[in-house]
């Protein structure tokens, strides 16, 4: 079902609440969502970063006058965006500035995005195809980034996209080479999906923002009422159901069009695996869309906390090995930011569940990380007396006294000195916190403001502090010869992602056929002879129709217990439940292409055995 369809469905509930505003709160939402445009805007370092890459990715393709003249206005758009949004930080402006301040970053964001249009006219290498698909989509990825960090504003989500896309799908359209007017196409549609996430992300915020207002009213009026208080009880549980629709909502129509263009980008580096020039530009689109796919992955994290599916599974876990394991990992980010990284402590050993916990302790290292400018993260463990203490110390900003106690809420962020405010959505210490509930054990902070912060995670020793735990086995089986040749029948109702699969497993080997539903299963069994070895199934499907359901019709027409492999970008409890009642295997969009691959040869070995 669409976000549209879902929206019509609370049109009732969205016309009550909306005929229930008073004059009051709609300035106040106003005033909110100027502030939170402000807050999350990413004007920051990495978009200067990002201007001056492309600037050297073109240097010597592009015509060097028009590369110049454009590097020259997006770096001062992307100063002077910054200026504002430092002096909007520092000295908050009254309620009654708010409108100037919103007509002046509206303003910004409108010229960006004509800046981004036109470097599909004055980057665009005429004779060479692979800067030309590179081009639009860094177009498309910017495009991306603005619908999700403006979306508090919906206007200024059009502002920043439409002419970014227009601008350049038209010098795509007028191209005479052959494709290109499909690019042209594929970039005016994914204008139209985005328009439609914004519009989405947007409805959600403000009936959060709303549903907020109208909760300190109530609470405000009525607090002396045992009555009342049920009442703004009712609200706040209606404003956390907002939230989770808003979370599902924004999670599944973000996830799709990453999800193809992860698939599209997989397909297109085996297409160039013998070009240096081109699998470096490859990567570097790689690590933008990891950075799109961590956020989306800590909407994921909370909505499974949120639909208590996460379960603990208890092993014995040395905790100074589980240490090294994550300085390994993040050794290559704090050496690249300048800083040390270091893990200290004897050996120590708890039961526990291993990924829980190691998540725990990756979040709260990324987060020492991000907010350290200088000098670095120690990462230890310490016995007290009958337990263990992970301790986590940085050199960072600190934090103030009266922030300590907000941090472990969801969306509070702190805002980096450096500028950069792609810090993320503000969840990795809810979900932090959250973890360490179910893991029943204690989290703490200490801060000094300006010097630095030290978490401590508190949890019982293992009685027996001899036995060595034993790692887990992640490894995969590699996939047995000749099954190369598997066929698989894909099932996906979206074109993008649907073409994009189906590219991404013919270039592994793999003989596809594709339907969209029910109605076409037969004869894509039939254009397989009828001989099915995996069936890909996207979840919500049009016409009513659920993957598991025809991935089971599928199923008897093959006459045999085909393994099934959901792929979906639902993230919403209520359908994380039923996902889990299928029974079948799952992955959540977008897909890494070495994720899948590795599931894939999995259930195709499983099968074979």
């Amino acid at each position: 079902m669409s976000v549209v369809d879902r929206s019509a469905q609370s049109s009732a509930t969205d016309s009550n609440r909306t005929s229930k505003k008073t004059p009051a709160i709609d300035t106040r939402l106003f005033y909110a969502q100027v502030r939170m445009m402000y807050a999350t805007a990413n004007p920051g370092v990495m978009h200067t970063v990002l201007v001056l890459i492309v600037g050297w990715m073109y240097w010597g393709v592009a015509n060097q006058d028009q590369l110049l003249l454009w590097l020259g206005v997006m770096l001062a758009i992307s100063i002077g965006r910054l200026v504002m949004v430092q002096m909007f930080a520092a000295n908050p402006p009254h309620d009654d500035d708010l409108r100037r301040w919103d007509q002046l970053y509206l303003a910004a964001v409108f010229v960006n995005g004509i800046c981004w249009g036109a470097a599909g006219f004055l980057l665009y290498p005429k004779d060479n195809v692979v800067y030309q698909v590179v081009l639009a989509f860094l177009i498309g990825g910017m495009s991306a980034s603005a619908t999700a960090s403006l979306a508090a504003r919906q206007i200024a989500v059009v502002l920043a996209v439409c002419p970014a896309l227009l601008i350049a799908s038209t010098r795509f359209l007028f191209d005479g080479t052959s494709g290109h007017v499909e690019m042209g196409v594929i970039l005016v549609l994914y204008l139209a999906v985005l328009m439609n996430i914004g519009r989405s992300m947007n409805r959600q915020i403000v009936d959060a923002l709303s549903l907020r207002f109208e909760n300190q009213v109530l609470v405000e009026s009525l607090e002396n009422s045992v009555n009342d208080l049920e009442v703004a009880r009712g609200v706040a549980e209606q404003s956390s159901r907002a939230k989770t629709r808003f979370l599902a909502s924004a999670s599944h129509d973000l996830r799709q069009p990453i999800h193809a263009m992860t698939l599209f980008v997989s397909a297109l580096a085996r297409r160039f695996s013998e070009d240096r020039q081109s699998q470096d530009l490859i990567a570097k689109i790689n690590r933008s869309l990891d950075s799109v796919r961590g956020l989306l992955d800590s909407l994921l994290d909370i909505s499974k906390l949120d639909a208590g599916i996460v379960h603990v599974r208890t092993d014995r876990i040395e905790l100074r090995a589980l240490l090294d394991q994550v300085v390994n990992e993040f050794s290559g980010v704090a050496e690249q930011n300048g800083l040390y990284l270091r893990a200290a402590g004897a050996s120590a050993f708890v039961d526990s569940d291993h990924v829980l916990l190691g998540q725990i302790v990756r979040n709260l290292t990324a987060n020492a990380i991000r907010y350290t400018d200088q000098g670095g993260v120690l990462v230890a463990v310490r016995k007290r007396g009958g337990t263990a203490q992970i301790e986590v110390w940085d050199t960072g900003m600190g934090i103030k006294p009266d922030d300590q106690s907000e941090i472990f809420q969801e969306f509070f962020q702190l805002r980096n000195p450096s500028g950069d405010q792609q810090g993320g959505l503000g969840l990795g210490l809810s979900i932090v916190k959250r973890t360490c509930d179910l893991l029943d054990c204690q989290i703490a902070v200490s801060s000094e403001f300006g010097k630095g912060s030290r978490f401590v995670v508190t949890l019982p020793l293992a009685a027996d502090q001899t036995q060595v735990a034993l790692p887990s086995d992640m490894n995969m089986p590699d996939i047995a010869a000749g099954q190369d040749a598997a066929h698989v029948l894909l099932i996906e109702d979206d074109p993008l992602s649907a073409d994009a699969l189906k590219s991404l497993l013919e270039s592994w080997g793999f003989n596809c056929a594709l339907t969209d539903g029910y109605a076409g299963v037969a004869h894509a069994i039939g254009s397989l002879s009828g001989r099915v070895d995996l069936i890909i199934s996207d979840y919500r499907l049009g016409h009513g129709e659920t993957g598991d359901g025809v991935a089971k019709e599928a199923r008897s027409q093959i006459g045999a217990e085909t393994p099934v492999l959901i792929v979906t970008g639902d993230t919403g409890p209520d359908r994380l439940l039923d996902l889990r009642e299928t029974g079948f295997d799952l992955l959540h969009k977008p897909v890494q292409p070495a994720e899948l691959r590795a599931l894939v040869r999995h259930l195709l070995t499983q099968n074979a055995n």
